[in-house]
């Protein structure tokens, strides 16, 4: 006979343990047990269910005959063969749209947009005939309802909606509809009623990513899985969750407030940590195709310390202001005041610049910003911030139409970078013409038609190649590395 009994279960690897303790044997992570009841068997009926289970659960595509790999279908991966959500932007992030038989998870912050984008997506998979459930165990039908008339969603037939928390009536619903694509908001809130424990719990977090996920191989459905995040970040639940999936992809905000990001974090059918570009408005979320252009649409050409910097985010290339300023220490100790890039970087580049241009910072406060609100990690932009800097302590302006990229080492010289026929590509879109490239490189960069590059080794070679013509004198008569009248 099976009996109950009280076990405790780890919130972030899933181990259990007989008795509470303050930290977990397995992962290691303090308070993460969680009590639970569930259902023991005994010996002979565990092996019995365990027989039932593996025959009855097989996947498709994984039961038959043993074959050569090569002889396996796997054209649904291929990027023909996708179904296409209808953003460009979140097919990107995918790997090309959806894949037939996959199951993705899609996790944020609480009122980021995660219903909203899901929910676009599916009617736009309704108007190309696909079968769509849209399983809400937070919301009401009223309240979808609402937020599709608010969106612009017509009334479409393949579109279905249940409003409900048991596992069981949206698997039924599933089978009654022959969904092709079924949408679960979220996987916190279902329950499956052969478990004891409250919904949200490890054991039930994990029932129903496996319910779902036989449903997904089993008949090749689409699954969107919608997932809460803690307040570090990551999704709410066990990590065995992000493992069960094929995909997870994190929507955020951008640190400016304006745009929100969707980020692959996992995908076995594509690239990862590719970025998709979305700006929320009283119609829904818009594709931001060109963010390149709307980081730069503001940026002032005649101001001194300002720079074009390209970075990648995954394969992407991204075109964001970089700004500096430069002033006279009234105290003690000069201040490094920095936001979007890390602190001790520009510190190593300001000892570059003394050493190898003879520019001194002892003397003056530096304040450093990203434009566009972004966070800057790779060392590509290295000499993009390195002349905003320059470019502040002298008062001038650079030439709006140059750009520079590269890696700055501790002696001055310039290092190879990845992804610079994207990034030139990027600068071109946006009226960049001129760029200072690593002299390594160069033939790499002159296959970029359209825009000239010129190849440097060092820095003292990169401040030689600006044309000189070209450099503009800011209006301030008083420009910080001149004395002022008091």
């Amino acid at each position: 006979m099976a009996r109950l009994a009280t076990v405790y279960v780890c919130s972030q690897c899933g181990a259990k343990s007989p008795k509470w303790a303050g930290k977990c044997f397995e992962c290691g992570a303090w308070g993460s047990l969680v009590e639970e009841v569930e259902e023991r068997l005994s010996p002979k009926e565990e092996a019995k269910k365990t027989r039932q289970d593996r025959i009855s659960g097989k996947p498709a595509g994984q039961s038959g005959p043993v074959r050569a790999l090569h002889e396996e279908d796997a054209a649904s991966t291929h990027k023909n063969d996708r179904i296409q959500s209808g953003f460009t932007e979140l097919d990107r992030v995918l790997g090309g749209g959806f894949v037939p038989g996959s199951i993705l998870l899609f996790g944020g912050e609480p009122g980021i947009g995660k219903s909203t984008l899901l929910l676009q997506a599916v009617a736009n998979l309704a108007r190309q005939g696909k079968r769509c459930l849209y399983v809400s165990a937070e919301e009401s039908g009223p309240q979808v309802a609402a937020r599709a008339r608010r969106l612009g969603i017509p009334n479409l037939e393949n579109l279905k909606f249940l409003a409900t928390v048991e596992l069981t009536e949206a698997l039924d619903a599933a089978d009654q509809t022959k969904a092709e694509i079924v949408v679960a908001d979220s996987v916190q809130t279902l329950e499956s009623t052969q478990l004891e424990s409250a919904a949200g719990t490890v054991s039930q977090v994990r029932e129903v990513a496996r319910a779902f996920t036989a449903l997904s191989k089993n008949r090749g459905v689409i699954t969107l899985l919608v997932g809460h995040v803690t307040k570090e970040g990551s999704i709410a639940g066990p990590r065995l969750l992000e493992h069960m999936v094929d995909g997870v992809f994190y929507f955020e905000l951008a640190a400016s407030g304006a745009y929100r990001l969707v980020r692959g974090q996992k995908n076995r059918f594509g690239a990862t940590h590719e970025l998709a570009v979305f700006e929320m408005s009283g119609n829904g979320l818009i594709q931001v195709e060109n963010p390149s252009a709307r980081f730069l649409a503001e940026r002032s050409k005649e101001m001194p310390g300002s720079a074009v910097v390209a970075h990648l985010e995954g394969s992407r290339p991204f075109l964001t202001e970089f700004q500096a300023l430069v002033s006279r220490c009234y105290q003690g100790y000069p201040r490094r005041t920095v936001q979007g890039v890390d602190q001790n970087r520009v510190s190593v580049l300001l000892a570059v610049i003394e050493r190898s241009l003879g520019v001194s910072f002892a003397d003056r406060d530096v304040y450093c910003k990203v434009a566009s609100g972004a966070r800057i990690e790779e060392p590509a932009a290295d000499l993009a911030i390195c002349f905003a800097l320059i470019s502040a302590a002298e008062g001038e302006s650079l030439p709006a139409d140059l750009i520079f990229i590269g890696e700055v080492g501790l002696g001055g010289e310039i290092r190879s970078v990845s992804g610079l026929g994207a990034r030139l590509n990027e600068a071109k879109g946006v009226g960049i013409t001129r760029a200072i490239v690593p002299a390594w490189l160069l033939k790499e960069a002159n296959d970029t038609k359209g825009i000239k590059c010129i190849g440097v080794k060092n820095i003292r070679e990169a401040r030689d190649a600006i044309p000189k013509g070209a450099r503009k004198t800011a209006s301030d008569p008083h420009p910080p590395n001149r004395e002022l009248p008091f």
